[in-house]
């Protein structure tokens, strides 16, 4: 969910596709809904323009992530300030995550952060410490355990020290001890080629990696993205870390198959 201009949620921040008029996507909520699961919406991501950069105040951002959370009847949201928006008017976001949860104290609020080899960046450190200071609850830390680079050692090993990196961080930040850091971490992963050459994720990656995940009592495993989850048609060009496949040899779903047996 990004802005389309004037404060206004879209989806993909398209104009033609403000959440005010929208039916298609409301249709796929109801039938998810209807087939017994659930849905949360994600505010931002690494392109675009997230809603906090154009909303001039806390109450003006507030509403219009109200806009969205009443029109699919959420009680799960996700803020994904990344690139730009990551550390940046902090008081304007977590002011208006405060207001939403005062309102609606069942809301459930998950930060995505990205990586690096030492788990959070400085600007994820400012992001926790803003809303600790603002008196915002974040309910799950989700990391995006990849895309900082493998310079030695295993893939697996990588993300699990990363993660591990954080759960201490988060100790520091908020007193907790390991056991409850780690019932606030998400750990998301990248399915087959990442956008760094030196990473990769196979079958046997997320397999030992839910072993990890479980073991620990995170708090959620998932990847990006299902839309990836098959192999990439050998006909067609496709980029090295491509949106539409994996570039790995793998049977359609078989990375879904694996978090899918997640149970913290």
């Amino acid at each position: 969910m990004l802005d389309s201009g004037n404060c206004t949620p879209a989806w993909d921040g398209d104009a033609t596709t403000p959440v005010s008029t929208d039916t298609t996507v409301l249709a796929d909520v109801n039938a998810i809904r209807a087939a017994g699961g659930d849905v949360s919406v994600s505010f931002g991501g690494y392109n675009g323009t997230e809603l906090g950069t154009d909303c001039g105040s806390a109450g003006a951002l507030a509403a219009a992530y109200q806009q969205v959370i009443t029109k699919y009847n959420l009680t799960r949201i996700d803020l994904d300030w990344e690139n730009g928006s990551l550390d940046a008017n902090m008081a304007v976001r977590w002011g208006a995550i405060k207001l939403l949860e005062a309102e609606d104290p069942g809301l459930q609020v998950s930060l995505t952060i990205p990586m690096t080899t030492v788990g959070l960046p400085d600007t994820g450190r400012d992001e926790i410490q803003q809303a600790i200071n603002d008196g915002a609850r974040i309910d799950r830390i989700n990391i995006m355990d990849f895309d900082f680079g493998l310079d030695s050692g295993t893939e697996t090993a990588a993300a699990e020290g990363v993660a591990s990196d954080v759960v201490a961080q988060l100790e520091t930040l908020y007193g907790w001890s390991s056991a409850t850091a780690w019932a606030h971490l998400g750990v998301q992963l990248m399915n087959g080629h990442t956008d760094q050459p030196s990473e990769l994720f196979t079958q046997s990656t997320f397999t030992d990696l839910l072993g990890f995940v479980q073991a620990n009592h995170a708090a959620q495993f998932s990847y990006w993205d299902v839309n990836r989850d098959r192999a990439c048609d050998p006909s067609v060009q496709h980029n090295w870390a491509d949106g539409a496949c994996s570039s790995v040899t793998q049977n359609p779903y078989d990375f879904t198959k694996i978090i899918t047996q997640f149970n913290g």
